[in-house]
């Protein structure tokens, strides 16, 4: 494991509680110069809490050439201000964003950067690839926490893609509803449009249930970060406003570092779509691609029908 870092710290002992070995550290002064002479695949730990926006800003952009051009897993440890800067560059499918984490938190990513490949899901949405277990790993016992996200995005993917196929029949066969005639004096007239006022709505009847069940641990029983952010940017869509990573983890109602695994995972499902910011390119906005917007549509003129 190559470790960027300017001094040791909570990184050089997970890295021996995971079983890995530090073949160096190198400061993030040293790193432009250094990444390119490495040789082999070495899983990058990155150590950026304390590191001035500046020097992120000038060493990011290094850092993710060398992991798309290394295939290199990276394990990267941030604070909650620094996610849109490090998400604007970092975020991807071989990289594990950490944000504040505990000493386990940072075990157990080293060890499921350096694991054997698990279970990926293609783009095709909705459809799972078993990829050849090169360690004996089978489907026996409980299932890895990478695995059971794996397949719940799979379930949302599917869920979309289900929605997006149906939408157009939905609306079709409202419009073959309609009479004939003039409808009564004053009577509502259905649209297939949606309005962000709907979908806002809907996403506070949700935030209500922990109002209730808190004192039971509500906020944990209730947790749906896919669908909590897939609400949060269809309405941020309908209402034209923009989505920053940041903005987008405190939709999800759960931990930054797991709603970080979310916003990575359905960006390579295809339900999320990363634009660079026009005006600041050290950060991001999310959005919902054309397909999931759609699907997200055809599911609020369902609900209205019911």
């Amino acid at each position: 494991m190559l470790l960027i870092a300017d001094a040791a710290g909570p990184f050089d002992t997970a890295i021996v509680q995971a079983g890995g070995r530090l073949i160096r550290r190198v400061p993030w002064s040293a790193a432009a110069d250094t990444l390119p002479r490495i040789a082999g695949w070495p899983v990058l730990v990155i150590e950026a809490a304390g590191i001035a926006d500046d020097r992120l800003d000038e060493i990011l952009p290094v850092l993710a050439q060398f992991i798309v051009a290394a295939v290199a897993p990276a394990v990267v440890a941030i604070t909650a201000d620094q996610i849109d800067l490090v998400a604007g560059h970092l975020l991807g499918p071989d990289v594990r964003l950490l944000c504040a984490p505990t000493m386990d938190e940072r075990v157990a990513a080293l060890r499921a950067a350096a694991a054997p490949p698990l279970p990926t899901l293609h783009a095709d949405l909705g459809r799972t690839v078993e990829e050849p277990a090169r360690d004996g790993y089978r489907a026996e016992g409980p299932r890895p926490p990478l695995t059971r996200l794996n397949d719940r995005v799979a379930e949302i993917a599917r869920l979309v893609s289900d929605l997006s196929r149906d939408v157009h029949q939905a609306t079709g066969e409202i419009a073959d509803r309609r009479p004939g005639y003039d409808a009564e004096p004053g009577a509502p007239a259905f649209t297939t449009s949606v309005r962000a006022q709907e979908v806002r709505r809907l996403i506070a009847i949700r935030q209500k249930r922990g109002v209730f069940f808190g004192q039971f641990g509500g906020e944990a029983l209730f947790e749906d970060p896919a669908w909590e952010m897939l609400l949060d940017l269809y309405a941020a869509e309908l209402e034209g406003t923009r989505v920053s990573v940041s903005s987008l983890c405190i939709a999800a109602g759960v931990a930054p570092t797991t709603a970080l695994r979310w916003i990575t995972k359905m960006t390579e499902m295809a339900l999320f779509v990363r634009h660079p910011d026009p005006v600041d390119r050290r950060r991001a906005f999310m959005a919902l691609s054309p397909r999931a917007s759609e699907a997200m549509r055809g599911y609020m003129v369902a609900v209205r029908k019911m």
